[in-house]
């Protein structure tokens, strides 16, 4: 990663630090960072809530992603689960946060998530896996 990549993450975080606060506050259970990356979000302050600062390694996009379906989403909902471990796009093994979403979506399930925060999120972290 070259020093004006880091530069410009760095101003990212900094920048949106307030909105990362927001996102642990509400219930995002871990961030999942490049491992070069923590320096730049080390100083903020975790200590309120049960967040986990995953680390993913530089081969992001090989990461095979579970095919999980909606009948699969249904079927766990109705048996009672009502916690979902996810990651934007299946990255690492876990259930696609957009699919879930969705899944919730269309059965009139609040989330309380805000869904254009969500979506500002997702195409952040598509440019950066594309970049």
């Amino acid at each position: 990663m070259t020093n004006s990549n880091i530069q410009l993450i760095e101003c990212v975080t900094i920048a949106n630090e307030d909105y990362l606060q927001s996102l642990l506050a509400v219930g995002f259970y871990g961030l999942a960072l490049k491992a070069e990356l923590h320096p730049l979000v080390s100083h903020l302050d975790f200590s309120n809530t049960q967040t986990k600062i995953l680390f993913l390694d530089d081969k992001l996009p090989a990461i095979v992603k579970q095919g999980i379906t909606i009948s699969s989403l249904a079927t766990a909902y109705q048996a009672g689960t009502t916690r979902f471990y996810s990651a934007i796009k299946g990255y690492g093994g876990y259930l696609p946060t957009e699919k879930l979403l969705t899944f919730f979506q269309a059965q009139h399930l609040s989330t309380g998530i805000d869904l254009l925060a969500f979506e500002s999120a997702y195409n952040e972290v598509l440019k950066q896996i594309n970049n």
